[in-house]
């Protein structure tokens, strides 16, 4: 019975072992450096499962549906990629990223004055229709940062993009901080980040237009091109309202999941989003 009992405690301490090795938390920095690398992307590859890092490059995923022989990648636009075995994990990990150098792509311009061009719904939609990135009855999630609401995008012309204009219903924050990201598009789905630039802004209006300068991100879309644009919370503290404005159409143009590298899912309508710069 005696080593019946030592063979029970040793195999619950094996099994805390476990448990404690599946605490997959850390923290992201540069190389060769002590400054954190915000709102990072921590994933495991091939699932749907994944987290963004706060302001101060902090993490802590939860080991639910990972299994020993997983990997685990940690991304941030502008750096090159780290990958991990579970196995080798360590609690409170720190993770230092090496910059991944921007090759810029060449734009041809024309001698002649260049034509200005806007691409998605510019008339502000429908007064009626709002799209919410969450509501109050979500405020009791515990993770919030990085849901994504977005939309799609035909490129008719070769052009160069110099800003984002979002049409806003309601925003009851004192500011709220996003991440505008660009993605090829396969099935009527986002599939790949095409623009490895990092666009971190804040919104403080309460209602219209807010108009974002991206003009010194140097970014290139060609004609026939589909792309999705999609628009990723990074608060953290304030849980509040935020709604855009919305327009009813036939097919397919609204984005959204609801957490870090989860499930997309597509509706009917569109987002009173655009995007502008000048023809090629």
């Amino acid at each position: 019975m005696k080593k019946i009992s030592i063979l029970f405690a040793f195999l619950l301490g094996f099994s805390n072992f476990i448990t404690a090795q599946n605490s997959y938390s850390g923290s992201v920095y540069e190389e060769n450096s002590t400054t954190p690398i915000p709102y990072a992307i921590v994933k495991v590859q091939h699932k749907n499962i994944g987290i963004v890092s706060n302001e101060s490059g902090k993490f802590n995923l939860s080991n639910q549906g990972i299994d020993a022989g997983d990997s685990i990648i940690v991304t941030c636009l502008g750096y090159k990629p780290k990958f991990f075995s579970v196995s080798e994990w360590e609690n409170d990990m720190n993770i230092y990223m090496a910059p991944d150098p921007i090759q810029l792509s060449e734009a041809k311009i024309s001698a002649k004055r260049a034509k200005e061009i806007k691409i998605g719904i510019t008339n502000g939609g429908t007064k009626s229709l709002f799209i919410p990135l969450f509501t109050k009855k979500e405020f009791s999630t515990d993770n919030l940062i990085g849901r994504e609401i977005g939309t799609i995008f035909n490129i008719e012309k070769n052009c160069s993009i110099n800003g984002i204009h979002i049409y806003v219903a309601s925003n009851k924050y004192d500011s709220i901080k996003m991440r505008a990201i660009f993605y090829s598009v396969e099935n009527g789905l986002p599939k790949d980040i095409i623009v490895n630039r990092d666009i971190i802004f804040s919104v403080s209006e309460k209602n219209g237009w807010v108009n974002i300068d991206i003009s010194q991100h140097n970014i290139h879309f060609y004609e026939g091109q589909q792309i999705a644009l999609t628009l990723m919370t990074l608060d953290e503290t304030n849980k509040d309202q935020f709604f855009i404005y919305a327009k009813m159409l036939s097919k397919n143009g609204l984005l959204r999941r609801d957490n870090a590298l989860g499930n997309w899912k597509k509706s009917k309508g569109g987002m009173s989003v655009y995007i502008s710069g000048f023809v090629n």
